[in-house]
Formats: structure tokens, sequence, C-alpha cells
């Protein structure tokens, strides 16, 4: 009898398994800028490789021989990363960006303009802070809040308007704050948002972040 239960058992979970399809990545990227490996730091909070791009650094997660070796071949070379972006933090480095590399490849200077492309799924949310005299909205992806900028097209800021805490899809570039009352002696600590490119209603409800 036991055995006849465990087998029911192990049979249900295997069912179980195979209908759960895991969640698509909340923030896919695709990078253009330098990479550099062998990269060392204290305590060693760094995945040892990096693309530098618009004065920010941001580490890559290398899960394969081949991309090892092509990034021992490209070091301080331009190059074009695509896979998808979390944030960690560490002791010594407080906040740490790090993309899970799909693919590496050589970068064309001719149409690869550095930079960084990002596809995001979440939870499109209002903010109170204004740019150009349109509010300046967020999407909450993976709980992680992003500005994001839809002024530049006004069917656009229409539309995101009417999709305040839905479940969306959008694209776009990241890019920084320029307004003067943001600049610093250090360029890089600008705060960063999200230049919208195509939005819309997501059929997937995120599953962190995701308002009730």
């Amino acid at each position: 009898m036991w055995k006849l239960l465990a087998g029911i058992g192990l049979t249900v979970s295997m069912f179980a398994l195979a209908d759960e399809t895991p969640p698509a990545p909340s923030v896919s990227v695709e990078c253009c800028g330098r990479l550099r490996h062998g990269v060392v730091a204290i305590g060693g909070e760094t995945t040892g490789t990096t693309i530098t791009f618009n004065r920010m650094v941001w580490e890559l997660q290398l899960h394969d021989d081949a991309a090892r070796e092509f990034a021992k071949d490209h070091h301080k070379e331009p190059v074009v990363v695509t896979g998808t972006l979390r944030k960690i933090s560490s002791t010594e480095v407080k906040v740490r960006w790090i993309i899970d590399v799909k693919k590496l490849s050589e970068r064309d200077a001719k149409k690869d303009e550095e930079g960084a492309r990002l596809t995001m799924q979440g939870t499109l949310r209002a903010a109170e802070s204004r740019r150009d005299d349109a509010p300046m909205m967020t999407i909450d992806a993976d709980g992680e809040l992003w500005p994001i900028d839809v002024s530049a097209d006004a069917r656009l800021q229409v539309k995101a308007e009417s999709l305040v805490g839905e479940p969306v899809l959008l694209t776009g570039s990241l890019d920084r704050v320029t307004e003067e009352e943001h600049v610093t002696e250090k360029e890089e600590s600008a705060p960063l948002f999200v230049r919208v490119a195509t939005l819309k209603r997501s059929a997937k409800v995120p599953v962190q972040g995701q308002s009730n």
C-alpha cells in the first residue's frame, strides 16, 4: 500500500512539474559597450567580467567555457551582450547590476550604438515627480521601481496613463536625468530612467511586484 501511495505521489509531482512554466524574465537587456575580463575587487565582490557604456559599469555572469573564452579574447574590446538583468547588494559595493549572459558578440560600431536597450515586464505605476511637464511614471519589474519617460510621444503618454496599475510589456533605452538640479561632480551618479519606445498591456501578470 505504501509503495502504491508513494508511486501515485511521485506521478502527481511529475505532472505538476511538467505543467509549471518558468516565469519570463522581468528585465532583458541588449548592451553595447567595452568588455573587461579578469577584473578583481575587494572581498571578491565581482563576477570578474564587466561591460562599460555611457559611464556605467555592469558585471557579466558568464555561464559556459565558450563565453569565458570569448571574454578572454576580447578584453578591452567593444562587444554586444544580450541576457537578463538583475540587481544584488554586497558589502563593499552596495548595488551591483549583473547581466546573466545569453550571448556575446563583436560590436559593429557603424550600427551598434553604445548603450543599453531594455525589454521589461512589470506593473505600471504613477509617480509624483515630473519631467518636461509630464509625469515620470515607473514600472515595477521584479520588485525594482524603474522611472520611465513617455513624454516624447503624446499618444504613448495617453496610452501609459490608461494602463497605470496594469501589467505591461515595454521596450526602451537606458538614459540619465540631465536637469541642472541633478548635475554633480560625478556625472555617473545622475538618476537613471528608461526612455520608452513601445508599450502594451501584458498578457502575463508579473510574478513579483504585482498589484493585488
